[in-house]
């Protein structure tokens, strides 16, 4: 229950207050109603890992911020891929993966280099409108509220101390969170724009709880191209089991994020 309670708080503060991202650099117009728009963003998500993971009695603190990325980051590859008809209902997916290597450590426990996480969002959303906000330059803003799931993949070998025998644990779980979430793009100058993007999930029905927050400035130097600069915070508590079957997942990712969006 308190879980619930905070998921429910949570999605009352974000439609109020962030109703947000990664709407891509589209701006309406009677040229382009009753269409269908794409777009495909390549972007790279400088990901740091905070808080703990455990597995089969084995549980570790982790703390690899973005800053460190180059000591624990082996692989990633991002994209975000967005369709939308007539300016007013769509689908996205962001697919991100990452391969972590042994140097993100815990006290009694490490991330082995085979280590790797998989997390996609899919969602479909709808446009409750879009209001101009100064007539001189053109500035808008769109508000869009969306619904999906997100879904984790997390395969890793956490190896243990000698007090423990020094006995490498594999673990390769995956689920799916339920996502409800708003997102925001401003128009407030002719070539520059910012998305906000936030969102809840889990419900306990698989995660405890799942959320995110994301932030985007964005420069569109061409007609099809937008140069995007922001921050992506995602964090789940998810858990299952017990004992030797006992699985925790209570991580935030959080980090940079630089892309490139292409729209037509």
């Amino acid at each position: 229950m308190h879980y619930k309670t905070i998921s429910i708080v949570c999605v009352v503060l974000i439609c109020i207050l962030i109703n947000p991202v990664f709407s891509l650099a589209q701006t309406p117009d009677s040229e382009t109603q009753d269409t269908f728009h794409w777009s495909v963003v390549p972007y790279a998500w400088l990901t740091g890992l905070n808080g703990t993971i455990g597995a089969r009695g084995y549980n570790t603190s982790i703390s690899a911020p973005f800053v460190d990325l180059a000591n624990y980051l082996k692989f990633g590859a991002m994209i975000h891929l967005e369709g939308n008809y007539a300016d007013r209902i769509g689908v996205f997916t962001d697919f991100n993966y990452s391969l972590l290597g042994d140097e993100a450590s815990g006290k009694r426990i490490s991330l082995d280099g085979k280590t790797s996480l998989l997390l996609t969002d899919i969602a479909a959303f709808y446009r409750l409108g879009s209001f101009p906000l100064s007539q001189a330059n053109k500035a808008s803003v769109s508000f869009d509220v969306l619904a999906g799931v997100r879904i984790w993949s997390l395969s890793l070998l956490l190896d243990g101390d000698r007090a423990r025998g020094g006995r490498d644990i594999f673990e390769n779980r995956s689920w799916v969170d339920p996502l409800i979430g708003a997102r925001a793009e401003f128009h407030f100058a002719k070539d520059w724009l910012l998305n906000m993007r936030g969102g809840v999930g889990g419900f306990s029905i698989s995660s405890a709880l799942t959320w995110d927050a994301m932030a985007t400035i964005g420069y569109t130097f061409w007609e099809h191209g937008t140069l995007l600069l922001g921050y992506r915070a995602v964090g789940v508590n998810h858990t299952e089991g017990s004992g030797q079957s006992a699985f925790t997942f209570d991580v935030t990712l959080s980090g940079p994020i630089l892309g490139l969006a292409f729209t037509f």
